[in-house]
């Protein structure tokens, strides 16, 4: 569906750190997805393959779902397509995923104009979509969705591209919408757990809900020039606070380098895509 099979062979990439080991991020999340060692391995070696000294836990989510369904020795080839082709989702599977960021951005535009109430109510609640939309995005609903519902899913994205996952981000609000409105906009755990499909509102049982959504966004109307567009602007907002978002930090480094670190200091890094999302909604 994605043009793997014209891969004749995958270009050589930098190793993400502490590749070969088990200090690697990659190999910590192989353990975290599957239970067997020949499984682990399968992930691992195809992860190796494609992380270009970068890597982010939604290729991980991705690889171990196509691992279930696809020959390993192809698995490499679809995650080379999924994260380098335009047609696809390239930079979202980054340390820093603006590219991601700049589309939940667009999908927020998206929203604003096809179910206005539900853009208001969650502007409302001071949600930014990046804090939500990378279940979507990044994650392609493979911690929210059945097995068979995710089926069709991954066919449609592998089939259409990028194009399907705005489709879809605004099939699933549209699924969610009535429950959205009938929450409070101080309910914040609430609203998170619609918007991102978890098990305690729409538990896995309920196939056909899923199967909804998927299909609602095989048949939506939303055009390339569209998105094209929205794309352009929100980039351009997006690197204007990021640069403003730069400048700050290097004062505030530059303020810090006279200060003493203590070696017992809790190292608690901010997720990068969160600390985007943070960035984005200032």
């Amino acid at each position: 569906l994605c043009g793997a099979e014209k891969v004749s062979s995958l270009p050589a990439v930098q190793p993400v750190k502490g590749a070969g080991t088990t200090e690697s991020i990659i190999w910590r999340d192989a353990e975290r997805t599957f239970k067997t060692e020949n499984f682990r391995k399968q992930m691992i070696d195809a992860l190796e393959l494609v992380a270009d000294g970068d890597y982010h836990q939604g290729m991980g989510y991705f690889c171990g779902f196509m691992l279930l369904v696809v020959p390993p020795q192809d698995v490499a080839k679809i995650l080379h397509k999924v994260g380098t082709d335009e047609k696809y989702t390239p930079g979202y599977w980054k340390g820093q995923p603006e590219a991601f960021v700049r589309d939940a951005m667009v999908y927020q535009r998206l929203i604003q104009k096809r179910i206005p109430a539900v853009a208001e109510h969650l502007q409302k609640a001071a949600l930014v979509p990046e804090a939500y939309a990378q279940k979507w995005f990044v994650g392609l609903c493979v911690h929210t969705m059945p097995f068979k519902p995710l089926i069709d899913l991954f066919e449609a994205f592998l089939s259409e591209g990028y194009m399907f996952l705005f489709k879809l981000s605004v099939a699933v609000v549209s699924a969610v919408k009535d429950k959205i409105l009938e929450t409070k906009t101080g309910e914040v755990n609430k609203l998170f757990e619609l918007l991102r499909l978890e098990k305690k509102s729409f538990p896995d049982t309920d196939e056909d809900f899923f199967f909804g959504i998927v299909n609602a966004a095989k048949s939506m109307d939303i055009s390339e020039d569209e998105i094209k567009t929205l794309r352009e602007e929100e980039n351009k907002v997006l690197q204007e606070k990021l640069e403003k978002v730069r400048a700050r930090e290097k004062e505030l480094q530059d303020e810090d380098d006279d200060e003493i670190e203590f070696s017992d200091e809790d190292d608690d890094e901010e997720d990068e895509a969160e600390r985007l999302a943070r960035l984005a909604a200032q």
